[in-house]
């Protein structure tokens, strides 16, 4: 089994989330404000190469159904469980470089008859049934995993997708276009925008198109919008680009509902990236985290926003992302040409 092979602190993590909750047996529901229920976890499974591996807890054990046979082929205590989890949390931490091995993973994966850390490119990546005492019953849902432990998760990744081309509303001499181009991307954008440039979407991938289509027609223009607030100089939080909207008011709402129109369809855009949309392939709507967001913070704690608190995930979102910028070598952005720039950007989730 290719236990050693290195890993992001991301990846690593959906390791830590499986063996914590086996271990403890328990998932917090995050209801904002602090406020948290905990429901018991009756068990979990994991997709790993095409594979489904499930786990049962009972009795202070964690029973380990064989993929093949569909039945338990061993067990291993919560409390031996509860020791990795710690030993991993500790090790992911101190992990140096985008990707590392992490020693201690090698006994628990196996004790766990697995040999990946991390599953399929998917949102969903933990199936967990709980059991409801409100309602008396089990239910099952998929979670996405969102890490602390390391730097600020992205809820969307950059990618030549998310690569989107303006058009600058007049023509610069080569001297203004050299020395823009002398700018890094955010100072190059704000100088233009000083200067009264105007900047018009002009191309945005059609797979990405679509897919903001599905959400909203109006959605193509207002990721424009934003991205150019973003990169305005003027602060990269939702909340700074709510505010920068709301008093340009580039799509024309009515003044006395602009403000709670664009936060609407913000959270609109934040709730599909982070349950399931991705740029560059096909989206019809589904959710595959249906659950919701597990997110693991700095000390380790797991905590759970439900997408059944529509309100309450969609609040967490607003609230605790922010507009990134990637690499612009790799992306090859930022950039005045022909009277055209390319912006680029990710969106992460902050601590």
């Amino acid at each position: 089994m290719a236990l050693s092979e290195k890993k992001n602190r991301g990846e690593w993590s959906e390791l830590y989330v499986l063996v914590n909750l086996l271990a403890t047996g328990q998932l917090q529901y995050s209801h904002g404000e602090s406020q948290t229920d905990v429901f018991p976890v009756v068990s979990i499974s994991r997709n790993l190469a095409g594979i489904e591996h499930k786990f049962f807890i009972a009795e202070g054990f964690v029973e380990i159904e064989n993929p093949s046979k569909k039945h338990s082929i061993d067990r291993i205590s919560q409390h031996d469980l509860l020791i990795h989890s710690k030993e991993l949390f500790a090790q992911i931490k101190s992990g140096s470089g985008r990707s590392f091995t992490v020693p201690c993973a090698v006994e628990v994966m196996t004790d766990l008859g697995i040999d990946k850390a991390s599953g399929i490119k998917s949102k969903d990546d933990l199936q967990i049934t709980i059991y409801d005492p409100r309602t008396k019953k089990q239910n099952s849902q998929g979670f996405s995993i969102k890490s602390f432990i390391g730097s600020n998760p992205s809820i969307l990744n950059a990618s030549d997708v998310t690569n989107l081309e303006f058009k600058i509303d007049r023509e610069l001499s080569h001297r203004e276009i050299s020395n823009y181009n002398s700018l890094g991307p955010i100072e190059l954008v704000s100088a233009l925008l000083s200067a009264e440039c105007q900047l018009t979407l002009s191309r945005i991938d059609e797979r990405f198109a679509d897919n903001l289509k599905m959400i909203d027609s109006e959605m193509v223009e207002l990721v424009g919008q934003m991205i150019i607030a973003s990169y305005s100089g003027q602060g990269r939080t939702m909340a700074d680009i709510l505010t920068l909207l709301a008093t340009k008011n580039p799509l024309n709402y009515s003044i006395r509902n602009a403000e709670y129109r664009y936060k609407h369809k913000m959270k609109d855009f934040l709730e599909t990236v982070a349950l399931g949309m991705r740029p560059s392939e096909p989206w019809l709507g589904q959710t595959e985290a249906a659950g919701g967001t597990l997110i693991v913070t700095s000390h380790g704690k797991i905590l759970c926003h439900h997408a059944l608190e529509k309100d309450s995930l969609r609040d967490y979102l607003f609230d605790n992302t922010y507009f990134d910028t990637p690499s612009r070598r790799r992306w090859n952005f930022g950039i005045i040409n022909e009277g055209k720039i390319n912006l680029n950007f990710q969106i992460r989730v902050r601590n």
